[in-house]
């Protein structure tokens, strides 16, 4: 008997887990499923006058801990791996960016994963930094497997490197750190320039004289007293919540800027917080 005991247990266990996981996800399912709405509506009630007077938007650049950023090079968070050409067979990522132009295509990429993720910074359900699990996860399915700004432009910046564009997530954090925001950048290679785009709400930013700007001439226009002109902004298709975005998700977060020391897989395969790749580095100006 006393040999039957463990496996018995282990039977038990299993089945224990199974049953959690179920009614968890069927928990999801029952109650996110209908939250789009009230996570809009909760974005939109955001008291950002209040974030602004306690986080100013200033210069600092640090990591999360306040510490200097490493320096790194622009060809290790560019690189392509064996993961971007699965995403580019599984998704026919040529077939949808097909345009003349570097510009274009980021859009079209941009569009695509806007229509076809949906964004919800509360999502706290932990995934892994590979672009493959994301889009398993988050792609064409329901709003309660909504992603989170970290992984729409980790996403995003995978999906342009597939296709030849050199890119990579960008992390952006207030002042004190009490709030982040991941965007990405793209490299255009006929404006000869950085542009920053946002997956999280399919949009992109340009200067007075509607010229794209990268994550640091949008940060000078709000230190200068200046606002970029948003184009294509698209908040889970709906134009609502704006100026949250523009000053809660903006204005408030550009204070801290940082992107992560390479794009290898080393630190992506991680779903625990301790564990994934840290946006501990310097943006790559060369």
């Amino acid at each position: 008997m006393g040999k039957l005991k463990t496996p018995l247990v282990l039977v038990a266990v299993v089945a224990i887990l199974v049953v959690v996981e179920c009614r968890y996800h069927l928990f999801r399912a029952i109650v996110f499923q209908f939250s789009k709405e009230k996570y809009i509506g909760f974005v939109a009630d955001t008291d950002y006058e209040k974030m602004l007077e306690k986080e100013p938007p200033c210069i600092k650049d640090k990591t999360y801990e306040g510490e200097e950023l490493k320096k790194t090079k622009l060809s290790a968070i560019t690189a392509e791996y064996d993961m971007h050409n699965e995403l580019r067979d599984k998704y026919n990522l040529a077939s949808i960016a097909t345009a003349q132009n570097d510009f274009d295509k980021v859009l079209q990429m941009l569009s695509w994963l806007t229509e076809n993720t949906w964004y919800n910074g509360n999502q706290m359900f932990l995934l892994k930094d590979d672009t493959r699990d994301i889009l398993e996860y988050a792609f064409d399915k329901p709003f309660y497997k909504a992603i989170n700004c970290r992984w729409k432009a980790v996403a995003l910046a995978d999906c342009l490197v597939a296709v030849g564009i050199k890119a990579y997530p960008v992390c952006m954090q207030a002042a004190d750190y009490g709030a982040c925001h991941f965007t990405c950048h793209a490299y255009i290679s006929e404006l000869e320039k950085w542009c920053v785009f946002d997956p999280s709400f399919g949009c992109w930013f340009s200067d007075g004289e509607n010229r794209p700007v990268d994550i640091f001439e949008m940060r000078e226009m709000f230190l200068q007293g200046e606002e970029p002109t948003i184009h294509g902004y698209n908040f889970n298709g709906t134009q609502e919540a704006f100026d949250a975005y523009m000053n809660s998700f903006l204005k408030l977060c550009l204070s801290n800027l940082s992107t992560w020391k390479d794009n290898s897989m080393t630190g992506r395969d991680s779903r625990s917080f301790s564990g994934r790749k840290q946006f501990d580095s310097e943006i790559p100006t060369e």
